[in-house]
């Protein structure tokens, strides 16, 4: 599929490396940039060629395997019998089926959405009833949501504590999975030396802020993100990382973020080391920094205003480009 799990690790050792930490192995000693990150884990989103033929009321969304065929010409439109209405790799649109229909289509071969296992974990973590001492698990929970809206077939797996033989099937079980997705996790901590025994560390921090805590690595040739617990944290990697892996393994295209221009009423204080995303408020045409990384931040966030490493902070009253992150297409 690509390079071995050495030469991947030493990729990472020869680019952008920003910081090292002592005592650790060569493999995962590195904090990479976030487009090192990007293009490491593009390297293995080969596009997926198992395919499904499905019915025309459930395509959108879905990106065409082969050529969709006009078996009716199109009134109005100069597109006859058998001629192409649109070309292999087209992600449908709703305006796309209804085109289709009128050319006589009832069903499509497209490309299987790609596999993603998603396993939370930590001590503590329940999916439910939490008792004295106990958090309900919502960072995983939430990213399900945003891989499914992204073209993931996705599989949530209930949290798995803090003990290696565990962690170690957990991993184990979504090596079948085209991608794997770890929460609640940070450099040091078990979960990372178990990885690590099953593949490469590829990275153990990526320079982004919040989530700098994110690591990757490969594991028998599948990329592994390993993210952090704290819900924003984990939804930055998430849509920095995950999102293009995804769109790579489903061969679909991968759009910008719609963006509005904003005046900035707070503050900001980043760490120029790293690229760093700040959650904003909304009002009219005024955007309000949040402070947090807990579920209620994440949640009141209107869109994220991105920072670049080595760049001065917007002043109050600077105008700023706000994403909204939760456009999913």
């Amino acid at each position: 599929m690509c390079a071995t799990l050495s030469q991947d690790a030493d990729a990472f050792a020869h680019v952008a490396p920003t910081v090292g930490m002592a005592g650790a192995s060569p493999t995962d000693i590195e904090e990479c940039t976030l487009e090192t990150a990007r293009r490491q884990l593009g390297s293995y989103a080969v596009p997926v060629d198992r395919t499904d033929r499905i019915p025309l009321s459930v395509a959108v969304g879905r990106v065409l395997a082969t050529d969709a065929t006009a078996n009716d010409r199109l009134p109005g439109a100069d597109v006859g019998v058998d001629e192409t209405v649109f070309e292999r790799g087209h992600q449908l649109r709703p305006a796309d089926v209804g085109l289709l229909k009128a050319a006589g289509v009832n069903e499509l071969l497209v490309r299987q959405r790609p596999q993603v296992g998603i396993v939370p974990t930590g001590d503590g973590v329940v999916e439910y009833d939490a008792g004295a001492g106990d958090r309900i698990e919502t960072a995983g929970f939430t990213l399900a949501q945003y891989a499914d809206r992204w073209g993931g077939k996705v599989t949530y797996r209930s949290p798995v504590a803090d003990d290696a033989p565990a962690l170690r099937m957990a991993v184990q079980r979504d090596l079948t999975r085209d991608i794997v997705v770890l929460t609640g996790t940070e450099p040091g901590d078990t979960l990372r030396e178990v990885v690590r025994e099953l593949g490469d560390i590829a990275a153990d921090r990526v320079a982004i802020s919040p989530g700098r805590e994110t690591g990757l690595a490969v594991v028998q040739n599948r990329p592994v993100l390993l993210l952090p617990e704290s819900p924003v944290a984990a939804r930055v990697g998430a849509v920095q990382l995950l999102r293009p892996l995804l769109k790579g393994f489903g061969d679909a295209p991968l759009p910008a973020h719609p963006s509005r221009a904003a005046t900035l009423d707070g503050p900001l204080d980043t760490d120029d080391a790293v690229r760093s995303f700040v959650p904003v408020a909304l009002d009219g045409q005024s955007a309000t920094p949040l402070s947090g990384t807990d579920l209620a931040t994440a949640t009141r966030a209107d869109g994220w205003v991105t920072v670049p490493a080595d760049e001065p902070d917007p002043a109050v009253g600077d105008t700023v480009s706000v994403e909204d992150w939760d456009y999913l297409p």
